[in-house]
């Protein structure tokens, strides 16, 4: 059919003037037959395919074929192709004008910086007229973009914009360079698409961002007299970033009017274009052909021309695709600019817009051009442009949810879904960086989000989100289908996928160091192949499609029973994992020190739940299940902790939360089977070790050596599971604390505007009010910006299934790391990231907005497991890296702020048996503030006053720090030593701080946060001060006095510095809607009560026979400092702490009894021998050996427990003596 119509259907031809007898070879005419039935038909349909004339037909008896149509085609064009200018030669950067390293590689025009700073001009000089390129941001930090004369000098630290004739944008900075830096546009984000504009007519260079204009940013640009001046495009980039020029190879995203690309357009660039036009109609009227009740073109219809179509569609679009092919031509140098200006667009309107898609168009449209032999150059450079424009598409409110990346990434699928076009994708060398493309998004910008979520009316915010919430959605389903696909390649299922992951992330290790600010580099793409991954894993693949079984299982992380983990992961030596730190060191040293081969590791296995108490075993396989598999309906438990997280509408006055969770969530079942083979079980081979006592047995059944090690095997979901941690790691993570960090801004800024208010309320008048309400506008804009960033982490990474499978993971690997444990091999061999990817996504959850479960059911319901592992070796000597157990740290004091999550450690043994000692001897100069958080919260409720850690407060774990300090005799010296210096240290260093600062109003100070910050830590390490004085106040009052001396002296070294302190002075580091509490001397005066009342009771009461006694110690110091503090005590105003009477009573006979006996010591003679040098307070009655230099006894042994140096000649002490010992 096609080629072979008869004439009396209604033929056309293409005449050269002939049948009038003229020969006008340049003025082509259409020429038609027609028969009495179809008068008409074929003439108007091929009249509005190719936008002809109406009635310019002749008739003939020619058939309507393929030649037929280029022969119409080519005719219409020969004007337009006579008038094609020339395309100039190609722009590239000048490589003789590079100073410092770019790096191109295979695309010259994607550069990366090497050198420190790097810049570089391209070959295009301009001297008249409007002309501009574009600049796509790979990373985001310091690029210098814009215009260069060739008299601008290059060096390692001068670039673009630097000296004179030279200018440049630098959104990192978000600032203009023309010798001197001024504060100019917007901040620029991975993604964004720089238009660099120069009007040589007007003298002005400006530049734009997305095609938003940021305003001209230069006047008066020097252009030179009778000789012009050239000017070049010019770029300077910092190490590590990365961009892609443009200079009018391909179509600008985002063309400005009036201004000309430096390239010209192709010569083909018209011919392709109507072509293209033409294969649209065509498409158009089969697709209104094929959709019943549609009228837009009835006149079409009227005509009856529908079934005609059906007739000659073949040859028509065959002729135009011939013919399109013929134009391109055989050189590949234009067809990426083809591809993505013409058609990208047309196949795009093939694809219906929204799932399903009907792909049938598209497919006509695809099997069309794979019937030309170049059509596979073509289909390459299009699978290509199309990954490269998911890099750059923003996300459009109006049309979401199928916004941003989506069409792209559906056509893509589409089109991959043909097993000739994925394999010769996959058999590109862009393959694995067009892959990458595709998981690439581009995350939104401050200034877009302003455009993106309204802030103005609550209905409105919570339907945007939830519209954002869909389009992310929408999106990461193609990206998971994409990544299917790319799974059943290869000679093994997964091979390809796996090599692709390899070198994903050894690319994205590669580029760490150079990264030197959150952000600079694109973490979309990692963040997507992690969400990928966890899909994978979480809610299960399409298992019958990708490794064509029968049986189809889901949720790997959701399986029960007894699970495995392949230990030849842990002991692989390959360059992918050989540089990954591990828990005893690095990999190499370990190689050495404990050699093991991975064909003799044996799998690692145990039952799920196995850490658990039996009675309260919580498992997927169980009656208890954990909560990532409870039911989310309306009866069920967990959806009766959900709480409805939201944010307020900021309008002119202060607002309260109120918007709801975004969407319905549901939770798939969990299925006990596993994608893997069946696990063989075999009897113990040997002992294990264990390395924490209180362990129940496990059980570790031992199994065939694993073969999935083989880089040739199908990829299994261990393999996943590593690599998934290892995403997690890499960039993932800052993701989540990104999202925390707005959340707990958003609450710190809440309460200030609130403290604002309420101070503008008692103030109506003067300056303090007008720079009130300044503070409360810049605290507003950051609450909207807060509540806009929330909102757009809430829609991209708190979805229902992403927090399941989350739970699910940290559930896993807790109960692996706790076995691997018990083995110091094993557990020496561990990346470090397997437990900080752990600890990250745990805290992850807890923070997560809305809230995946309450606190008390995160921990109960599965991740006891978890507190084992935190409790049992944030001091472990195992782990070498003194961060990682920082970071142990920081997870165990984030959790005691909250009383579900204390209940969670005192029920577990680890933590009861091995928490508070090992809190005490890691104490010191590296962890002590994470420390003092963990004790202020537990021992919070028993100070003089009222606590603000009185609800995470834990008798348990005071009476078991009370045990341990009287267990063991030198444990509670050497914590006070590391207390007492670093107290006095933070005070020194507030007292400093204080003397800076000044009364000022001024909004946002660094100096008056940090010296907040100190003077909270000091007040929390007074009250671990009152704590111990408590419960242990014998440490003080019996035996050395050196502890009750160092006490007294700190006391008195607060009292000079706080009470001596300015009331003016005092307030200066406070921020304007900081609470009054904050700020209070109440804050370090009430521990200091609490400390002299706690020691006075118990010298009064249970230690009558001690021999130290605090009031001497007071009453010997002949200090001012000593009385002031003391009147000050008294006289000062605790109504609003609540105090109890009888601790001031008991206070106020202890000042009276200092007093006494400051008076009794009056007339007291003074002994002949000589004073210490030290403190000069005390009788130098102790010798160093062999120095033979003195000094007090007390001073003596408060220097040997930092160091066994005499501090007056550095010699080595041996030993010391008491001169009135005998």
């Amino acid at each position: 059919m096609g080629s072979s119509c008869a004439a009396n259907s209604g033929l056309a031809l293409l005449l050269s003037g002939e049948e009038d007898g003229t020969n006008d070879l340049h003025r082509p005419h259409i020429i038609s037959l027609f028969d009495e039935s179809r008068s008409m038909l074929v003439e108007s349909l091929l009249e509005h395919i190719f936008n002809l004339p109406r009635k310019s037909l002749i008739p003939s008896k020619r058939p309507v074929d393929v030649d037929f149509v280029r022969m119409i085609v080519r005719n219409n064009q020969q004007d337009q192709q006579n008038c094609q200018r020339v395309a100039a030669e190609a722009v590239q950067l000048d490589k003789n004008s590079i100073c410092g390293e770019l790096k191109g590689g295979r695309h010259p025009l994607k550069v990366e910086g090497v050198g420190i700073f790097s810049s570089a001009r391209a070959t295009a000089c301009v001297e008249r007229g409007k002309w501009m390129y574009e600049v796509v941001l790979e990373t985001a930090g310091v690029q210098q973009l814009g215009w260069a004369t060739l008299a601008c000098p290059f060096t390692d630290q001068r670039g673009v914009g630097d000296a004179d004739d030279s200018y440049a944008f630098d959104g990192r900075r978000v600032r203009k360079w023309n010798k001197e830096a001024r504060a100019y546009g917007m901040p620029w984000v991975v993604g964004d698409v720089i238009g660099c504009c120069i009007d040589l007519e007007e003298r002005e260079i400006s530049f734009y961002r997305n095609g938003v204009s940021l305003g001209i940013a230069f006047h008066g640009v020097r252009c030179g007299g009778a000789k012009a001046i050239g000017y070049y495009p010019a770029i300077s980039l910092s190490q590590g970033e990365r961009c892609e020029l443009n200079f009018g190879g391909r179509p600008f995203k985002y063309p400005v009017d009036g201004f000309l690309p430096l390239q010209a357009p192709p010569a083909q660039r018209s011919a392709v274009a109507h072509l293209v036009e033409c294969l649209s109609r065509v498409f158009e009227l089969q697709r209104l052909n094929s959709s019943s009740g549609f009228v837009c073109f009835e006149r079409l219809r009227e005509m009856k021309m529908f079934p005609l179509l059906e007739e000659l569609f073949y040859p028509i679009s065959r002729g135009i695709c011939e013919e399109l092919f013929s134009v391109i031509g055989e050189e590949d140098v234009d067809m990426e600019y083809l591809v993505q200006g013409f058609l990208v667009p047309f196949l795009l309107e093939q694809l219906s817009p929204r799932p399903p898609h009907n792909s049938t168009a598209l497919n006509r449209a695809i099997d069309l051009f794979l019937e030309h032999p170049r059509s596979r150059v073509l289909l390459c450079c299009l699978i290509l442009v199309l990954s490269q424009s998911c890099r750059t598409a923003p996300l459009v409110l109006l049309d979401c949810p199928f916004s941003g990346s989506y069409p792209y990434l559906a056509l893509a699928c589409r089109l991959l879904q043909r097993e000739e076009l994925i394999h010769l994708w996959c058999s590109l060398p862009d393959f694995e960086l067009s892959l990458e493309g595709f998981l690439s998004r581009k995350c939104p910008s401050k200034q877009d989000l302003q455009q993106l979520i309204p802030s103005d009316v609550q209905s409105s915010l919570t339907l945007t989100t939830a519209t954002l919430s869909q389009a992310v959605d929408k999106i990461e389903e193609l990206q998971r289908e994409l990544c299917q696909m790319v799974m059943k390649l290869g000679q093994s299922p997964g091979s390809v996928f796996r090599t692709f992951v390899q070198n994903f992330v050894a690319k994205v290790r590669a580029a760490e160091p150079k990264m030197a600010w959150p952000g600079a580099s694109s973490s979309s793409a990692l963040v997507s192949l992690y969400m990928v991954i966890l899909h994978f894993l979480s809610e299960g693949p399409n298992q019958e499609e990708m490794y064509d079984k029968a049986e189809v299982n889901r949720g790997f992380l959701h399986h029960g029973g007894i699970r495995c983990f392949p230990a030849w992961l842990l002991f692989k030596d390959d360059p992918y994992r050989a540089t990954i730190p591990r828990l005893g060191g690095s990999f190499f040293h370990l190689k050495k020190a404990h050699p093991v081969t991975v064909e003799a590791s044996e799998d690692i296995t145990w039952e799920e739940g196995c850490l658990d108490v039996e009675e309260t075993k919580v498992s997927h396989a169980g009656a208890e299940k954990p909560c990532c598999c409870c039911c989310s309906g309306s009866n069920g438990e967990l959806m009766k902790t959900l709480s409805p997280g939201g944010y307020p509408v900021v309008t002119e006055h202060q607002q309260s939360p109120g918007c709801g969770d975004i969407g319905e969530r549901s939770s798939a079942d969990c299925s006990a089977g596993a994608l893997n083979d069946e696990i063989v079980e075999k009897p113990q081979g040997h002992d294990q070790a264990t390395a924490i006592p209180g362990y129940r047995p496990l059980q570790r059944l031992d199994s065939l050596p694993s073969t999935s090690h083989s880089s040739l095997g199908v990829l299994k979901e261990d393999e996943l599971l590593d690599v998934l941690l290892l995403l997690f790691h890499l960039d993932v993570s800052s993701s989540f604390k990104q999202a925390f960090y707005y959340k707990s801004h958003y609450a710190s800024l809440s309460g200030m505007l609130d403290e604002v208010d309420k101070q503008m309320r008692e103030k109506p008048f003067g300056e303090h009010h007008r720079a009130l309400r300044e503070a409360r506008n810049v605290y507003r804009e950051e609450l909207v910006d807060c509540i806009r960033q929330c909102a757009w982490y809430r829609a991209s990474l708190y979805s229902w299934w992403k927090q399941r499978g989350t739970y699910a993971l940290c559930v896993w690997v807790a109960e692996l790391l706790a076995v691997l444990s018990h083995d110091d091999l094993h557990f020496a061999y561990i990346p470090e990231f397997y437990l900080e990817t752990l600890v990250d996504c745990v805290l992850s959850l807890c923070r997560s907005d809305p809230p995946f479960a309450s606190p008390e059911i995160l921990i109960k319901q599965g991740l006891s497991s978890f507190v084992t592992v935190v409790a049992g070796h944030f001091d472990d000597p195992r782990i070498q890296s003194m961060d990682l157990k920082d970071l142990l740290l920081q997870s165990i004091a984030y959790l005691v702020r909250h009383r579900d999550y204390v209940a969670a450690f005192e029920r577990n043994k680890i933590a009861v048996e091995r928490m508070p000692r090992a809190l005490l001897m890691s104490f010191n100069h590296r962890s002590w503030i994470l420390i003092a958080s963990v004790l202020n919260h537990l021992c919070g409720g028993s100070g003089f006053s009222l606590s603000k850690h009185e609800d995470s407060s834990s008798p348990l774990f005071q009476g078991l720090l009370q045990e341990a300090c009287l267990d063991d005799e030198q444990l509670l010296p050497s914590f006070l030593n590391h207390l007492f210096n670093t107290l006095c240290m933070m005070i020194t260093e507030f007292s400093i701080l204080i003397r800076d600062s000044q009364d000022s109003y001024q909004l946002v100070d660094p100096q008056q946060r940090k010296c907040s910050i100190i003077f909270d830590l000091s007040c929390g390490l007074a009250r671990i001060l009152e704590f111990f004085t408590l419960v242990v106040p014998q440490a003080f009052l019996l035996g050395p006095d050196m502890n009750l001396r160092r006490l007294t002296e700190l006391i008195v070294f607060v009292f000079s510095h706080l009470i001596s302190t300015p009331d003016a002075d005092f307030r200066s580091f406070r921020r304007h809607g900081q609470p009054a509490e904050k700020t209070s001397r109440a804050m370090m005066l009430g521990p200091l009560v609490g400390i002299i009342v706690n020691l006075v009771d118990a010298g009064d009461n249970s230690i009558q026979n001690g021999k130290n006694d605090l009031a001497r110690i007071f009453a010997s110091m002949d200090c001012p400092a000593v009385h002031l503090g003391l009147e000050h005590l008294l006289g000062y105003s605790w109504a609003g702490d609540n105090p109890s009477p009888l601790r001031l009573a008991a206070l106020e006979r202890f000042v009276g009894r200092v007093k006494s006996m400051e008076r009794s010591n009056g007339g007291e003679d003074g002994d002949s021998r000589e004073c210490c040098y030290i403190c000069c307070a005390a009788e130098a009655d102790a010798v160093f050996e062999p120095c033979r230099h003195q000094s007090c006894f007390g001073c003596i042994t408060r220097h040997l427990l930092n160091g066994k140096r005499c501090f007056f000649c550095n010699a080595t002490v041996m030993d010391v003596l008491r001169l009135d010992s005998p």
